[in-house]
């Protein structure tokens, strides 16, 4: 049996290192590393059930969403696992942010898929 696996697009992980810096500056590095931990143990869940979310089908771009603490985890799936498209945290406007994005998030699904 094959292990879940999960992709990173560039900008979701520049925002888990701008959390992970934010967070420190916040509160503390250790504060920060527990709350990026368990952002990756529910992305580790994604993978092993790509269900797990709810999809989002009648958005501008179809996707699905979990929530991670203060933030939404955005993901798509595909043949291989699934691409963590973004996070977001819960207070963002997330069909206009999904919406500009997708032409991006749509290249690097594909270059994924390519891969």
């Amino acid at each position: 049996m094959t292990k879940p696996v999960f992709y990173l697009t560039r900008q979701a992980a520049r925002i888990l290192r701008d959390i992970h810096a934010h967070s420190t500056k916040q509160w503390n590095k250790r504060t920060a590393d527990r709350y990026i931990n368990e952002i990756y143990a529910v992305m580790n869940k994604i993978a092993a059930t790509p269900a797990l979310g709810k999809l989002r089908k009648s958005r501008s771009m179809p996707f699905s969403m979990v929530p991670a603490g203060k933030h939404f985890i955005v993901y798509d799936c595909i043949d291989k696992g699934v691409v963590i498209l973004t996070l977001l945290h819960q207070r963002r406007d997330i069909e206009r942010i999904i919406s500009e994005m997708g032409p991006f998030f749509v290249a690097e699904i594909d270059a994924i898929k390519k891969n």
